[in-house]
């Protein structure tokens, strides 16, 4: 998308499809995040538990192993991502992937009223399933799309229709979850899922008449073709500084993200009856969503107008955001801190950080914005959970006791010690900013100066041709 051939009405034209785009697909996620995690974390109470052999469980431990498959899943993920984007690419991998998250949302459909244990389960593994590949689908068509150029000065925008559609969504699920039934939720998923294919076939042939200009492979790049798709995005990923200093970001976000979720379901789950949980749910996301799409405006905003802003300074204000809320539940293990864990992620991952976190991608090649992306934002993500999820698990497994009934209740000592744990990973994290925003500068440096020497060879064809 060179500014020479990128004009202001396209420019508009398809950020504001992708913007809605995004929105749609979130709208979606805020939807099916709360709607499922109350139904699995209501299915084990105190009178009801998990148990796996000789061990017993609440419903936010029982969540910490249905997160545990997700490792699992995302290793077929990555290898069906893997294999699709050598076939399809910008608005038809959507289709392949909405394709198939509406044709299991019409198999919950079928029974989600009234579901079983195991459907409940499944449709948890679902929720996840559902945004790696919307978000890989989407994000791969943006990169494959946008220049690094104007990037900065999009990006902020339309990841904005990401923070909007999650304001939407977790908004839309608190003021109708009392009068909706769960079938009635999935109809809208699948009705919101049409018009995301068609906006895709929009942004597609839009992007037709935007002329693409793929960095050249380094020489470490190895063809394609001697890799399966099990190994290709790994060996992308560990041939190369920046990629790894990515995949660091992602994998200790997750962990901390993780750790973050865990404790506020485990507060909830004590503190807040069965009855109300969909209500906590929805309030506390609907919180955060909101207060990310204040702040990611007021980053589109500024982004728009100062585009050279140092990128390492928008990706460290999620980490120290954690730091300051882990630090304050360690003092007071209370429910409005537990609230303020979740709230604190909400308001900066899924806005100015997503944003900074998705630039880094944009002056790669090709193969590396599609393939390595696929496997560091779906197999390292899903890693860190599980890394997440085995501290975690530690916790119930030797703190938790039983109140004056006799149920099952967890420790919050436990929980002010997963606190500590997460300032020690948000250091680490850090680190791997610092990493990635050196290069990302050099990366920078290097665009800019071929675009210089491209536009003064421009004038001097011209010239040429004249004589």
């Amino acid at each position: 998308m060179p500014n020479d051939h990128f004009s202001t009405g396209k420019k508009i034209a398809f950020t504001a499809v992708m913007f809605l785009y995004i929105n749609l697909v979130l709208t979606i996620f805020w939807i099916l995040k709360p709607l499922k995690k109350s139904l699995f974390i209501g299915q084990y109470d105190g009178d009801q538990t998990f148990k796996l052999g000789s061990m017993e469980m609440l419903g936010s431990s029982a969540e910490l192993l249905a997160k545990g498959m997700n490792l699992l899943i995302a290793f077929l993920l990555v290898v069906f991502l893997t294999l699709v984007t050598r076939l399809a690419k910008r608005q038809r991998l959507t289709y392949c992937c909405m394709g198939l998250v509406i044709a299991m949302t019409f198999c919950f459909w079928l029974q989600i009223n009234e579901p079983s244990e195991s459907t409940v389960w499944l449709f948890y593994w679902f929720g996840d399933l559902y945004i790696s590949l919307m978000l890989a689908a989407f994000f791969s068509f943006l990169h494959d799309t946008v220049d690094l150029k104007n990037a900065k000065r999009l990006y902020g925008f339309i990841v904005l229709g990401a923070v909007s559609g999650g304001a939407i969504g977790s908004t839309y699920f608190r003021g109708w979850i009392d009068e909706m039934k769960n079938q009635q939720w999935l109809q809208v998923v699948i009705g919101i899922g049409v018009v995301i294919c068609v906006l895709a076939f929009v942004a597609g042939w839009l992007a037709k008449a935007i002329p693409h200009h793929e960095p050249e492979p380094s020489s470490g790049d190895v063809p394609k073709k001697k890799f399966n798709a099990a190994v290709e995005g790994a060996s992308l990923v560990f041939k190369s500084r920046y990629l790894i200093a990515i995949a660091g970001i992602v994998g200790f976000y997750e962990i901390t993200s993780e750790v973050l979720d865990y404790q506020f379901t485990a507060v909830t789950e004590r503190f807040v009856p069965k009855e109300d949980l969909g209500n906590h749910f929805g309030t506390v996301y609907a919180i955060g969503n909101n207060a990310a799409l204040v702040i990611q405006l007021l980053f589109s905003i500024f982004a728009a107008s100062f585009p050279k802003y140092r990128i390492h300074w928008i990706l460290l204000v999620l980490p120290l955001s954690i730091v300051l809320s882990s630090l304050f539940f360690i003092l007071a293990p209370i429910l409005v801190a537990a609230s303020l864990l979740k709230i604190s992620d909400s308001t900066f991952a899924y806005s100015i950080n997503q944003t900074g976190r998705e630039t880094l991608y944009n002056p790669l090649s090709r193969q590396e914005k599609y393939v390595a992306r696929a496997f560091v934002e779906v197999f390292i993500q899903r890693t860190g959970k599980v890394a997440a999820l085995l501290i975690a698990f530690l916790v119930p497994m030797f703190l938790n006791t039983r109140n004056e009934a006799g149920q099952l209740q967890t420790s919050l000592l436990g929980l002010q010690l997963l606190g500590g744990f997460t300032c020690i990973i948000v250091a680490l994290w850090f680190y791997c900013v610092k990493i990635v925003g050196r290069k990302f500068e050099a990366l920078e440096r290097v665009h800019a100066d071929s675009s210089s020497q491209a536009l003064g060879q421009a004038p001097e064809q011209t010239s040429a041709g004249a004589v």
